[in-house]
């Protein structure tokens, strides 16, 4: 904001012309009377208060300028390419400076330090600690192997038209979901928890759900993947009270719990919807907006990114979809 006191004065100035415009009177000096006593501190506003911040220390490099050392020795050059290349497909922009606390967070993490971040808003925390998480998965993405096959129904089991039964949602030995609804019933590589991050606050969580659906399940992303992942992908997922679905899909005789069953599917139907509706947003509505149509092509692309990381997919997914497959 290049004009604080400026931009205070226009907010506080309409105000005060409501008020006297929708309970203006025929009295001239009762008029100026209400005029001074609205325009006093602690009536109808309290004085701003500002706070110069001074920019924060930049590296000097972009993405692609990290160096061996800069990522602690601990990545080699094929190891440094796939973190750089998979980074820029939503975590960081590459055009964009990583600040100086983020290159010495990647590079002190990378070394085997514990470390914490403590910054102002807006300085880039979630980068600071994303970005040695995706340098560290980057060294394990070299060895994963090629997947197989996905079953027939993965994708779509919860659709009525092309779904699975109850019967064949569930497994009865693993007392959970069967190989043919399981999301990573293709996967040959040992499942496991790399990073946990947990957060206090559901709002909080919301966001950073956009930032990992960007950074790992853009379409960008997936293009990626598609030509380097050998049909692997790095999973994510959130898990609270709104994860499908609370409840065990087995009772405690050990029978399915077909209601349970059902109410995953209707969550998971519901999710699918909504991305649909978003899809069909971008593709038919959004191209008709004005605002829209002045941004550049660029702007545009990371527009629809950006409303796309709001809503969970289910096709094809790197997000987890429910408890279960978590």
């Amino acid at each position: 904001m290049k004009d604080p006191i400026g931009s205070f004065e226009i907010i506080k100035n309409n105000f005060i012309r409501y008020v006297e415009t929708a309970f203006g009177t025929k009295f001239t000096g009762l008029e100026k009377e209400r005029n001074d006593l609205l325009n006093y501190d602690k009536v109808l506003y309290r004085k701003p208060w500002i706070e110069p911040l001074p920019d924060y220390v930049s590296s000097g490099k972009g993405i692609d300028n990290l160096k061996p050392e800069d990522l602690g020795n601990s990545l080699n050059e094929n190891e440094t390419k796939i973190f750089i290349e998979l980074v820029k497909t939503g975590l960081f922009p590459a055009s964009a400076k990583l600040h100086l606390h983020q290159t010495t967070m990647l590079n002190e993490a990378l070394k085997g330090n514990n470390c914490i971040i403590t910054s102002g808003t807006g300085s880039g925390k979630t980068e600071s600690f994303l970005l040695p998480l995706f340098a560290e998965l980057s060294k394990e993405f070299t060895n994963w192997k090629p997947t197989n096959q996905k079953s027939l129904n993965v994708d779509s089991w919860w659709k009525k038209a092309n779904g699975l039964t109850a019967k064949n949602i569930v497994d009865q030995t693993s007392r959970s979901l069967s190989p043919a609804a399981s999301q990573r019933n293709h996967d040959t590589r040992i499942a496991g928890v790399r990073a946990l991050i947990l957060y206090p606050m559901n709002a909080l969580v919301e966001d950073q759900m956009s930032r990992l659906r960007k950074a790992l399940d853009s379409d960008d992303t997936r293009e990626w993947l598609m030509k380097n992942g050998n049909g692997n992908a790095i999973y994510f997922g959130r898990y609270n009270g709104t994860s499908p679905i609370a409840g065990d899909l087995f009772k405690a005789d050990g029978k399915k719990n077909d209601s349970k069953i059902n109410k995953l599917k209707e969550e998971l139907k519901e999710l699918d919807e909504a991305f649909k509706k978003v899809s069909e947003y971008i593709k038919t509505e959004l191209p008709k907006e004005e605002e829209f149509k002045k941004l550049s092509d660029e702007k545009k692309k990371e527009k629809i990114k950006e409303l796309k990381s709001f809503f969970q997919r289910l096709d094809n997914s790197a997000e987890m979809r429910c408890r279960f497959d978590m």
